[in-house]
Formats: structure tokens, sequence, C-alpha cells
């Protein structure tokens, strides 16, 4: 059921000039307060997580901005990222005082690291770097048949995780954004 409005041709070219004057400060906010969450969204992924590269986590985000509906629309990645992203090694002092592999130190969230003493790395038929870990005792270490490679959580995993936290900042944004255009 659509609402008619007869005998109002005046106000309702008012109402449009009305749009219409204020579409482009509006564009000009939502467009800005998009950026804005974006990076916002970067930088506190990159602060609460272990990433080693922000840059990872920037290549992983996009932008999209539709004029004509007036939103903007922030994805990323939803591909688990290998926990070699999140690790660096850790070593043993063997015999005669030679450093010898220890497993990997695993922060997934930053300042929060997790030894695993048993995990090592090979490069996947693709290239990645995947990382694997073994349990004391397992000897089977020439085959890699049936076990599956570790990883962490996706970008966009992160993401959802932290949104109801990142809107406040980007609303109080958008409004002095339009503040700002709508002069």
């Amino acid at each position: 059921m659509a609402l008619t409005m007869t005998g109002f041709d005046a106000v309702n070219r008012e109402l449009k000039r009305m749009r219409d004057a204020q579409s482009p400060a509006i564009e000009k906010a939502i467009d800005d307060a998009a950026k804005f969450g974006n990076q916002l969204a970067v930088d506190e992924i990159f602060t609460k997580y272990g990433f080693k590269s922000k840059s990872y986590v920037e290549q992983h985000f996009s932008v999209s901005i539709n004029p004509k509906t007036l939103r903007s629309y922030i994805s990323a990645r939803m591909r688990p990222s290998t926990l070699t992203r999140f690790a660096s090694p850790r070593y043993k002092v063997g015999k005669r005082a030679a450093r010898v592999a220890g497993g990997f130190s695993i922060n997934v969230l930053r300042n929060k690291p997790v030894w695993f003493s048993g995990a090592f790395t090979v490069i996947g038929r693709n290239g990645n770097q995947l990382m694997f870990s073994r349990k004391k005792g397992d000897n089977s270490w020439r085959e890699l048949n049936g076990q599956k490679a570790l990883y962490g959580p996706s970008v966009a995993g992160s993401f959802g995780f932290m949104r109801d936290d990142l809107e406040p900042p980007i609303i109080a944004h958008l409004r002095k954004k339009y503040g700002q255009y709508a002069k």
C-alpha cells in the first residue's frame, strides 16, 4: 500500500529541494565515516590481536559506498589466517650449548603468548607456510596424512567480534562530519 499525497505540490517541491540540497553533505559525511570506520577497525584489530603486520589486516578489508542509497559497507575476508601470522620461533639449549628448535610461541591475542612445543612449519602446495603440531611421543614425523594445519582467527571474525565496540565512535564521527558539511 503506497502513501500518496494530493494537494500539497508546494510542500512536495520543498521537501525534494531540501533532500537535494542535503544529499551532498550526507554523501560526504557517509564517505568520511566509512573511511574512518575502516581505519578504526584496522587499528583496533591490530591492537587486540597478534597479527605481525598491520598491512595484512588492511589488505583484507574493503569499503564500498553507494551514494544513491546513502549506505556504506565495510567488509573483511572470512578465510582463517594461518598461525604463522601470529608465531615466533622458540629455542631450547641442546647438547654442547647449541640452540635447538623448541616449537613456536603463538600470540593470537596480543601479549598473551602460548607455547606450542611440538609445532613446526612446512611449505604447502600453493606456497603458503602452514603450521602443524605434534604431541609428545608422536613419532610419525614423516607423514602428515590426516593431520590438519593450525589456523587462527580470520580478519572478518575479529571484526565481527569487535563490531559493537566500533559503532559508537563511527556514529559520533558521522554526526560531526555531517554537522561540518551541512553548514
